[in-house]
């Protein structure tokens, strides 16, 4: 498939300007308070749309060993960022998923300013925020693949 460079230059041109719209003010105090890493936001950022909640399949996506990924998991559940649960169709199995404060940790640590965000979006009609999202989520996807 032969991909419009045009739409690639698009998304090139207009990411920056979001980013720079919405650019968190990190500061180092900040980001270490959380007391989590760079891999631990990118496990909760996979997590939180309920695709990846395995053990297995994170750890393949992210290219790390199973166990690797069982302890980082293990991790956020002891700093309470993640719910654990055994899988209904097989006992063998735990299911992650983003708990309330997983979620907020996840909403700090973001480059996007949860304001500032919401007052470009607070600019778009309810049908405009919803194709940002589902577009954003498709090119997500894509990266997933």
């Amino acid at each position: 498939m032969n991909i419009d460079t045009n739409l690639v230059i698009q998304i090139q041109a207009h990411y920056p300007k979001i980013y720079f719209a919405c650019h968190s003010e990190h500061n180092s105090s900040r980001s270490s308070a959380s007391g989590l890493s760079n891999r631990d936001m990118s496990i909760l950022a996979h997590l939180y749309d309920g695709q990846l909640t395995y053990n297995k399949a994170l750890a393949a996506h992210l290219k790390v060993a199973p166990s690797t990924m069982s302890e980082a998991l293990n991790n956020l559940v002891a700093l309470q960022m993640l719910v654990v649960s055994v899988d209904a169709e097989d006992e063998r199995k735990s299911h992650y998923r983003l708990s309330v404060l997983g979620e907020k940790a996840l909403q700090d640590s973001s480059v996007l300013d949860t304001q500032k965000l919401q007052r470009l979006l607070n600019k778009l009609s309810a049908t405009q925020q919803q194709q940002v999202v589902e577009g954003l989520r498709l090119l997500a996807d894509a990266a997933r693949q």
